[in-house]
């Protein structure tokens, strides 16, 4: 593979910058109140440099976007679907945690793009994407679960991944539209409600994984 020359690295490299620079303007302001003059002003080019890498503030927010969803799916990856199976919970605990304590901002903005989906088509095929990715790790957690302890589910893999994505990603909204709830208290409340739902979800009654220990 042919290395990329100097001025296609310095491109890619102002690239990224103008999408870091856009992640803090759309995380802190929302899609509907920022300008792509309002990013170009925080990232100190002029409106015609950010108009040369993105044609649009819809291009642009797709970009922050993959570039958030990305990061969180490799950690879940990483620390949740590759992890030990007596570590589930207390791994998916801790990058849901650390996620929201460090990227609240950026699960809002999420939040955002999909009530965006549902009036501009352009967004429907982005959120489509990420929301099948997520799908898909929940499905490859819920048959390690069936392989490797022996636990049958009550309904087939892609009904329970469906089930487990709307309450994870109902918990994480219901966490950003409650200011009063601290991320940890969130979790705890998450750990409770999935362990009961992967009860209900496998034929035993018992999805052979614990949570983790709770304090009063």
């Amino acid at each position: 593979m042919t290395p990329p020359s100097k001025s296609q690295a310095k491109a890619e490299a102002k690239r990224a910058f103008l999408i870091e620079q856009a992640t803090i303007c759309l995380a802190e302001k929302g899609y509907a109140h920022v300008s792509l003059r309002d990013i170009a002003k925080e990232s100190g080019v002029s409106l015609g440099i950010l108009h040369y890498y993105f044609a649009s503030k819809e291009e642009l927010l797709l970009e922050v976007i993959a570039s958030y969803k990305e990061r969180f799916i490799a950690e879940l990856e990483r620390e949740v679907v590759a992890a030990p199976l007596d570590n589930f919970f207390p791994a998916l605990a801790a990058v849901l945690g650390r996620s929201l304590l460090e990227d609240r901002k950026l699960h809002r903005l999420w939040y955002d793009l999909q009530a965006q989906a549902l009036y501009t088509p352009v967004f429907l095929e982005q959120v489509h994407h990420t929301r099948n990715r997520l799908h898909d790790l929940i499905a490859r957690m819920l048959k390690r679960l069936q392989t490797e302890r022996g636990a049958a589910l009550a309904v087939d893999v892609s009904a329970a991944s469906s089930i487990l994505y709307s309450l994870i990603d109902g918990m994480i909204l219901q966490c950003l539209l409650d200011e009063s709830r601290t991320a940890a208290e969130a979790i705890s409340r998450f750990q409770l409600a999935l362990h009961h739902v992967l009860e209900s979800l496998f034929s035993s009654g018992s999805p052979a994984t614990h949570p983790v220990e709770r304090g009063d």
